[in-house]
């Protein structure tokens, strides 16, 4: 009998429990809009896009984290692309004045070309 209250006793104060931990308001964070994804999981790789004030970054990562490239961008990302060996960036200068598509090896983060 003494089992049976203290199993009800726990299960009511679980469930208290539960119901102010879930009543809490989560906090808010403001992120910028962003309508492309962030993050592309290739066979051998993470690649990633990281947006800034001044620049943003395409970055590659192995799957146990540990990064194999990184490209800077001073134009703003709007879209990309993966391709085969071959990643295809679409960006706007931060002023407005110009778009660029540009061509990176997948493996190496290298430029292969960059078009107005």
């Amino acid at each position: 009998m003494n089992l049976l209250r203290s199993t009800i006793f726990g299960l009511i104060l679980s469930c208290g429990f539960g119901t102010q931990i879930s009543a809490a308001a989560p906090a808010t964070i403001q992120d910028y809009e962003f309508h492309q994804e962030r993050m592309r999981l290739t066979s051998d790789s993470v690649i990633a896009i990281s947006s800034f004030d001044s620049k943003d970054h395409v970055t590659a990562y192995t799957h146990y984290g540990i990064r194999l490239w990184n490209a800077v961008f001073h134009a703003k990302i709007l879209s990309w692309d993966i391709s085969g060996d071959l990643v295809f960036v679409f960006s706007k200068d931060r002023q407005g004045h110009s778009t660029y598509i540009t061509c990176i090896n997948r493996y190496t983060g290298e430029q292969i070309w960059q078009k107005p």
